[in-house]
């Protein structure tokens, strides 16, 4: 007669365990994805800590942005998060640069990261190429000029709104799910675009530095420095050997830009002043060219061209961007 109490016995202590367990272990599975996912990239972005903290954060505030971003912090102070700084407060110096030429216009964009060894991750080199073909979108959709050159940067609110490409979703998105995804503060910096008028000469561009091509880039050239060069070259159409003459000068000019870093465009004919200034030649026309020393940049465009240069934009990773166009 003891053998049922033993099993009563067994079975009210049974029930008392399961009582006791916590009530995590009951729940369905579709609370754990019941964050909206708008709020949950919202919070990631203005945070910087990990998605499962902010996807606990919005299902421990009830789906409220700002409650959750507030109980979030808390909490980071409270139990050492804050010991490590936030990820969109941590400086992001290293990144690349990605560049992308089609037809009369050519885009540049800089994505910036905390460490060389993100910037050569295939992840990180797939974000950089849509931003830039984000930012060709929008150069497509901006209205012609009557100018020979046109340049444009990117302003803040047009940043926020570039797309992944033709069709694609929000760029920000993107970027909020690769820092998840990498553990590191991702911002797009910098993006601007340079146009010629069709017919009057065409946008080279050069990207120096970079990591071996990965297919996930596709067309857009990657590097830490970058340039593009609005030439003039009227009557000469692209192709042919002609063009592709003044194509591979075009890309010469944009390499010397790379590497000599001008801060104007300057004139022709203008006399170098390094001698005056007691310093480095400013002017791109009055540089010593990189593939021809001794000549002048604007010398050497006239007897091999004749070439001009309307306009360029140069970026490095980590530094503000140099341009210059001129009145032509």
């Amino acid at each position: 007669m003891r053998a049922p109490r033993a099993v009563s016995g067994m079975q009210r202590a049974a029930r008392t365990a399961v009582r006791a367990l916590p009530a995590r272990f009951f729940r369905a599975a579709a609370p754990v994805l019941a964050a909206d996912k708008e709020s949950l990239l919202q919070l990631r972005r203005r945070t910087g800590l990990p998605i499962l903290k902010c996807r606990d954060a919005l299902q421990h505030c009830g789906g409220d942005l700002a409650q959750a971003e507030a109980w979030l912090l808390e909490q980071a102070r409270r139990q050492g998060w804050s010991s490590v700084p936030l990820a969109r407060e941590r400086p992001a110096r290293e990144g690349l640069v990605g560049l992308l030429r089609e037809g009369p216009a050519a885009v540049m964009v800089e994505l910036s990261c905390e460490t060389d060894f993100v910037a050569r991750t295939s992840e990180f080199q797939r974000v950089v190429a849509q931003a830039a073909m984000g930012a060709m979108e929008l150069c497509r959709r901006a209205p012609p000029t009557a100018r020979a050159c046109s340049q444009h940067f990117l302003q803040p609110e047009e940043l926020a709104e570039l797309r992944t490409g033709p069709g694609g979703g929000p760029l920000s998105e993107e970027l909020a799910l690769a820092m998840g995804r990498l553990g590191e503060a991702v911002s797009l910096r910098h993006a601007a675009w340079l146009r010629v008028r069709p017919g009057a000469g065409f946008v080279s561009g050069y990207a120096h530095g970079g990591p071996a091509a990965d297919p996930g880039a596709g067309p857009v050239a990657l590097g830490t420095l970058g340039a593009l060069v609005a030439c003039g070259a009227r009557g000469v159409a692209r192709g042919g050997a002609r063009g592709a003459a003044l194509e591979a000068l075009g890309r010469q000019v944009a390499q010397h830009v790379v590497g000599f870093a001008p801060r104007r465009v300057g004139r022709a004919r203008e006399r170098p002043r390094e001698e005056e200034l007691g310093g480095e030649e400013e002017a791109l026309l009055a540089q010593e060219f990189l593939h021809a020393p001794g000549r002048r940049v604007g010398r050497v465009l006239r007897a091999l061209g004749p070439l001009s240069v309307t306009g360029f934009v140069r970026f490095r990773c980590g530094e503000e961007p140099t341009a210059d166009v001129t009145s032509r």
